[in-house]
């Protein structure tokens, strides 16, 4: 009888540590954007999503894709929240990374999302009219800039007669209602609390012109951490496809607009005005690389990226 209580004991405690052991091994350490386009990883985090994954999400917070790149390449992050362009330029600057899950995609039909294109009202009546005058963008050699220029080519506009002028998007209203900026490329909310003004004329959403369906961000992991976690690169990707096809669904929308308030600080007198982001329910490969040929095509990148095996197939 002792020695059977001696062996149980000795295979509870075993047990206790390989739970431990297994715990551990389900941390994910994701950083992500304050942005409504993490709506899907958050919403997988608030309704249990991971949880039903056997996975505990430690989420840090940083302001750009850029800025999440460098914490994954010194593995301090396991995963990060990217936007396309940071995801294939810092892979043509040699990280070997796998995009493991969807974020944000651009709709097939305006309103998007996606910045929006906007002059002083009877300013602009064509595309045309955009030649000589001055447009405020985040930044110059930006997605958005590059998704400006094709617009302008789709159009015909001469974009070497249009001079760019760099503002951050929460101060872009000023200087077009004054007159200093002839047009402004505004994202949400920014863009809803111009148009709410009464005082400018929407011209384009050039994501949407461009490229849509296109996909805007998704979520990046080392090849060789996810060579060593496989099975948990893909139950991060089902919660997050899971989140974000909660997302999508009009009749959670009240719920997604609470936790877009409370996750990225918006101002709750705009809750229920701004637009929300289309998810995408998977990694569309081909739309990324139209993106990057966009790139190389306007500068954003010199040597194209081979993607093989760098997509995440779901199982």
């Amino acid at each position: 009888m002792k020695i059977h209580k001696i062996v149980c004991s000795a295979l509870m405690a075993a047990a206790c540590c390989l739970g431990n052991a297994a715990s551990a091994q389900d941390t994910i350490r994701l950083g992500i954007l304050p942005f409504s386009e993490s709506l899907g990883a958050v919403m997988a985090d608030r309704l249990g999503y991971f949880k039903d994954e056997g996975i505990k999400v430690e989420m840090t917070k940083y302001s750009s894709g850029a800025q999440g790149v460098p914490l994954l390449h010194a593995e301090r992050l396991d995963i990060i929240f990217s936007n396309t362009i940071a995801t294939l330029q810092a892979m043509e600057q040699g990280l070997d990374a796998t995009i493991v899950a969807p974020g944000a995609i651009v709709r097939s039909q305006a309103p998007d999302t996606t910045a929006a294109l906007m002059a002083l009202k009877g300013t602009i009546k064509t595309p045309k009219d955009l030649e000589g005058k001055r447009i405020a963008v985040n930044v110059i050699n930006s997605s958005l800039w590059m998704y400006i220029m094709a617009y302008f080519d789709k159009h015909g506009v001469d974009r070497s007669k249009v001079r760019f002028v760099e503002i951050p998007f929460s101060q872009m209203a000023d200087p077009l209602l004054a007159k200093q900026v002839d047009a402004v490329a505004a994202s949400e909310p920014f863009a809803s609390v111009l148009i709410d003004s009464g005082k400018v004329d929407l011209i384009a959403y050039p994501y949407v012109e461009a490229q849509p369906g296109g996909d805007i961000t998704q979520y990046l992991a080392l090849t060789d951490w996810v060579k060593k976690n496989p099975e948990l690169a893909q139950r991060f990707a089902r919660a997050v496809v899971k989140g974000s096809k909660y997302v999508n669904d009009s009749a959670n929308e009240a719920a997604v607009r609470e936790a877009n308030v409370e996750f990225t600080g918006l101002s709750p007198a705009l809750k229920d005005r701004v637009l929300l982001p289309l998810m995408g329910d998977a990694v569309n490969q081909e739309a990324i690389e139209k993106t990057q040929s966009l790139m190389m095509q306007y500068g954003l990148m010199k040597t194209p990226v081979d993607l093989s095996g760098k997509v995440l197939r779901s199982q």
